[in-house]
């Protein structure tokens, strides 16, 4: 007993001397260090307490997510640490009035041997609002240019409404919904899945990060058409007052148009025809004036390529005076023809070897016409019809002259002649 108890202050400053060279030991091989980690993520808790009340949230200024944190601890500590061991919390159960959560910041190990956490931020801020839905109809345009000689057909999209919901602030920006497609060289129909997007009163595109939407994307289908130019041309029905003549001339604004479908459609269209009981001269005097809608006489399955022409189509439909001029033709210009075997049959010209023809038609027209420019005939069948003969015999008969007239021209009353038929 005297042993233990011999030179206790002895063994009491030996004790407290090899807990001194513990202790420096320890720091000295495992001293406290700092680590730095950045961008850690805050996760919240609780978001239902706002969500279930039909409220939506909004963070702001990037609030959810810490720069930095740093970690102090022992260097043995520090080195098993990563950045995924720091977790960061906020717990909506604490929201304020000011819509702002404090931050906890921990480690998922270790967490009773580190020293100190500090945090470049320690606070979650939020926008709070009501909840907002609303159903868009979905449109679709192009953009781009085809390659010549094409034009956009019919573009439709697979789905024709969207339904969005968010924050309601954000969700009352939203004017309308629509897809772009691209179409830039192409050819041939287009089918593709484009993103939705949203826009607003302005038709500028609005950030939809904080609006959810029932469908993003949705596919599209462009039908692209083949184009050609074809004339217009018109069918002219009735008859001028006495003394006057369609002159055959229609002037039309325009008088071609542009039309687009499908390739074996448009190989079969070479015109547009129009025939309007409307564009009619019976009785007229002068001009007939009338516009029309073209787009009535489009053939099916063919468009305006132009999507900015109406259709919209003027017509001026000439209507002239009539001219009279008459002509001293020569008989030897009258031809006989038909069966005249065994006869000899000719134009007897022993009382007049001219007879006066009156012709109606355009000065225009008649400027062109002349006593050497007329020819005439007269036929056998009419002869033997006229005279109830069913062969031909010798004799002089009187038969009428069918003239070749030029387009326009018309014979006022009729010219008759002498035949004579002698055996050979």
């Amino acid at each position: 007993m005297k042993r233990l108890t011999a030179n206790w202050g002895l063994k009491l400053a030996s004790l407290i001397f090899a807990i001194v060279v513990w202790f420096l030991v320890t720091n000295i091989n495992d001293p406290v260090t700092s680590v730095r980690y950045t961008n850690i993520p805050v996760t919240l808790k609780n978001t239902n307490l706002i969500t279930d009340q039909g409220q939506v949230y909004t963070i702001l200024d990037g609030s959810d997510t810490i720069s930095s944190v740093t970690i102090y601890a022992p260097r043995s500590i520090i080195d098993s640490l990563s950045q995924n061991n720091v977790i960061a919390t906020a717990d909506l159960q604490e929201l304020s009035s000011l819509n702002t959560v404090s931050v906890d910041v921990k480690t998922n190990k270790y967490f009773d041997k580190i020293e100190k956490i500090d945090t470049s931020s320690d606070m979650v801020k939020l926008s709070v609002e009501r909840k907002a839905s609303k159903s868009l109809a979905l449109g679709a345009t192009t953009s781009g240019s085809l390659a010549d000689g094409y034009v956009i057909g019919d573009v439709t999209t697979e789905q024709n409404m969207v339904r969005i919901s968010g924050p309601e602030s954000v969700v009352n920006q939203v004017a309308s919904a629509t897809v772009d497609v691209d179409v830039t060289g192409f050819t041939s129909n287009i089918g593709t899945d484009a993103d939705i997007m949203l826009l607003d009163a302005e038709g500028e595109v609005v950030d939809s990060s904080l609006i959810s939407m029932n469908i993003k994307t949705v596919r599209v289908n462009v039908v692209i058409y083949e184009t050609k130019y074809v004339p217009i041309t018109y069918s002219v029905s009735g008859e001028p007052a006495g003394g006057y003549i369609f002159t055959g001339e229609v002037e039309s604004t325009p008088d071609t148009v542009q039309i687009a479908g499908r390739s074996n459609t448009l190989s079969s269209v070479n015109e547009i025809k129009v025939d309007d009981p409307n564009i009619d001269v019976g009785g007229l005097t002068g001009n007939l004036t009338y516009t029309y809608n073209l787009g009535q006489y489009l053939p099916s399955g063919v468009t305006f390529a132009d999507e900015d022409f109406s259709g919209s189509v003027s017509v001026v439909v000439h209507v002239s005076a009539v001219d009279t001029r008459t002509y001293d033709v020569s008989v030897s210009r009258i031809a006989v023809n038909g069966d005249t075997a065994g006869f000899n049959v000719y134009v007897d010209d022993t009382e007049y070897d001219t007879v006066s023809l009156s012709l109606s038609g355009l000065p225009s027209t008649l400027n062109n016409v002349s006593e050497n420019s007329l020819e005439g005939s007269v036929n056998i069948d009419d002869i033997l019809a006229a005279n109830d003969l069913t062969e031909l015999k010798a004799g002089t008969y009187s038969a009428d002259v069918n003239w070749i007239l030029p387009d326009g021209v018309t014979a006022k009353g009729t010219v008759s002649v002498y035949v004579t038929v002698e055996e050979n």
